[in-house]
């Protein structure tokens, strides 16, 4: 009796002793269908409208830029001081113009970027003069080499306005704010390990963003909701991303889809699964988790601006026309933001980003040699191969 009575015990013990372990273990994070979560109050807690403002701007002033229908002045009111814009903000209907928001700020102002106050600065008046280029151009004049104007296609079909180098301002501003405002706010602030580490102990408190008690979300709840809407924001359904060439919305997300015009990239997925995986795990607290699908995402976008560069640097080649023009700005535009890219964990220095930048200096002049080599440098930094990136859809 007594050894049943010690074998009842063992067995209890056991089960304790499991129970306990199991209660241990870390519930592992699912994540969730779709971009979908909500706060204490049962409400939805996803906000992303500041990203959606600069979207909107920044697609209407590469609109602008794509004829003479806006003065210099014009311009300047658009990207120095978010104004002059027709746009609202799609989650609210509110105008753009009264959000406060302004893309020269934003440009290469990411807080973990290793960039300096010099390049930042120096960046901004690029654009500036990228701005003032453009304005300058006699639309009416037939462009050439040293000489801005408009350059059509035989037989019509498209119709470019270059500067005196060859740069289509639209291409190149456009590209240049996908790396400068997009990827940089993404890559090098909202999932940065620096940003997620310094929001943990706001989040482990649920302590609302800026300790404003109106908001449903912590902070780091909201950056990781803002990196979000810099990449699906203004997605018809935001929460439902569409990988489909006919839905691009432009920007980074355009070229999400790109990208994935070659079955060895899967970065529209990749990227998509870990915010929602990412998301779920802040919830849940589980900071491995977080920065693990934190890193996916800074590969793959950084990804994105190096396939990109490699292509249109490639389908610029050949005869310089309109075609090949508007292409080698889209490349100039998409070398200038690797600046803001990562590879192997680590931001793309300036120097790097100068060689390759250097022979574009002249878009009429620029050679094929020089184009394939430039091509071919950013490949092996990111370890791809030229081959993969010349078909994909723009």
């Amino acid at each position: 009796m007594k050894r049943v009575i010690l074998s009842m015990l063992a067995v209890s013990a056991l089960v304790v002793t499991s129970c306990s372990s199991d209660s241990d273990e870390t519930p592992q994070v699912v994540a969730p269908t779709t971009y979908t979560f909500v706060g204490k109050d049962g409400k939805s807690n996803v906000s992303f409208t500041g990203q959606e403002a600069r979207w909107v701007m920044a697609s209407e002033l590469k609109s602008a830029l794509g004829g003479d229908t806006k003065t210099l002045a014009q311009l300047n009111e658009m990207f120095k001081d978010g104004k002059g814009f027709v746009g609202t903000i799609p989650s609210n209907g509110t105008s753009v113009n009264d959000s406060g928001k302004k893309l020269r700020e934003t440009v290469a102002s990411a807080t973990n970027s290793n960039t300096t106050t010099v390049e930042e600065e120096a960046l901004r008046t690029k654009l500036d003069g990228y701005l003032a280029a453009h304005a300058a151009i006699d639309f009416n004049a037939d462009a050439s080499n040293g000489t801005a104007g408009k350059l059509e296609t035989v037989g019509g079909g498209r119709t470019v306005y270059v500067d005196a180098k060859g740069y289509e301002m639209n291409q190149a501003v456009a590209k240049t704010l996908i790396g400068s405002v997009f990827v940089d706010q993404i890559v090098n602030k909202y999932v940065s390990e620096g940003l997620i580490n310094e929001s943990i102990a706001g989040n482990n408190t649920g302590t609302p963003h800026k300790d404003n008690a109106d908001n449903n979300y912590t902070s780091l709840q909201h950056y990781w909701d803002e990196a979000y809407g810099y990449t699906f924001g203004l997605e018809t359904t935001p929460a439902t991303p569409v990988n489909d060439s006919s839905n691009r919305k432009g920007f980074l997300n355009s070229y999400l889809t790109s990208v994935d015009g070659d079955p060895k990239f899967n970065v529209f997925d990749e990227i998509y699964d870990a915010f929602k995986l990412g998301r779920a795990a802040i919830d849940a607290k589980q900071y491995d988790v977080v920065h693990a699908q934190a890193k996916i995402i800074r590969e793959n976008v950084s990804l994105v601006i190096g396939v990109m560069a490699a292509h249109y640097l490639q389908k610029g080649k050949g005869v310089k026309n309109p075609d090949s023009l508007h292409a080698l700005s889209e490349a100039v535009g998409f070398v200038q933001s690797l600046r803001f890219a990562h590879v192997n964990g680590v931001q793309i220095p300036q120097n790097s980003v100068d060689q390759s930048l250097a022979p574009l200096a002249n878009l009429w002049t620029v050679t094929d040699a020089q184009l394939d080599q430039v091509a071919g440098i950013i490949a092996q930094q990111f370890g791809f191969n030229v081959e993969d990136v010349i078909d994909l859809k723009n």
